[in-house]
């Protein structure tokens, strides 16, 4: 049988203090995640907009250009500018 430890796994995670860098880390990842994830869809779409017909690539440019459009494109924006700055450091 296996014995258990009563010891913490982890005993540096009680000892440190939270500083910026652990957040910028985090920050880093979700809009890394956020880009791959909304890029990859918006690509898809617009590509499968594009295959179907004028038609269906008409009612993408309605929905890119809208005003919910244009704050998902600021919001991106936002993640790419962030997420390369803090990829610099």
């Amino acid at each position: 049988m296996a014995r258990t430890n009563s010891r913490p796994l982890s005993p540096h995670l009680t000892i440190w203090k939270w500083g910026p860098h652990m957040a910028v880390s985090i920050v880093h990842r979700v809009t890394g995640n956020g880009l791959a994830t909304a890029g990859a869809l918006g690509l898809v779409w617009w590509l499968m907009a594009a295959a179907i017909g004028p038609e269906a690539y008409a009612v993408f440019v309605r929905c890119a250009t809208s005003p919910l459009g244009y704050l998902v494109m600021i919001g991106l924006s936002w993640f790419f500018f962030q997420h390369m700055v803090s990829g610099l450091r």
